[in-house]
């Protein structure tokens, strides 16, 4: 019987490790996904004003986790039709919604500053700027 209880034991120990190492498998793809080839950057649009340099500097190392491919309904920068309702918000409430955050239905669908707690508002703001430049200009192509 001593043996019995140690195989579920054993067991249980087996699967509740396995589970660990899928967990970790999905949180490095999500993370991986953030991570892109060259071929994949040079389709993200490159501005030549100082402040949308910055704000691509800030996206390409936060923001593009979700919005380069839309993971958990963040609108994909190529993607017009799902920026339109955005857009019609104007500047300042996506600005305001990227430094606070989106919560929908008890959970966070965006988390506040990205989940960069140390980026600043005017990093947020050059961010959002050059998302929205981005998007008018793979709009226009």
């Amino acid at each position: 019987m001593v043996t019995r209880n140690a195989s579920i034991g054993d067991r249980h120990r087996q699967l509740s490790d396995n589970s660990a190492r899928f967990a970790c498998l999905i949180v490095s793809a999500f993370f991986v996904a953030g991570c892109s080839d060259e071929q994949e950057v040079r389709a993200i649009p490159v501005f030549e004003e100082a402040r949308l340099q910055q704000g691509r500097a800030t996206w390409m190392q936060v923001c593009r986790n979700c919005h380069l491919m839309g993971v958990a309904g963040a609108p994909a920068l190529d993607d017009n039709e799902a920026w339109l309702p955005r857009l019609n918000q104007g500047r300042d409430a996506l600005v305001a919604n990227a430094i606070k955050g989106i919560r929908r239905e008890g959970s966070w669908t965006m988390p506040p500053r990205g989940g960069r707690d140390s980026l600043g508002d005017e990093d947020i703001a050059k961010a959002v700027d050059f998302m929205l430049a981005s998007v008018r200009s793979l709009d226009s192509k």
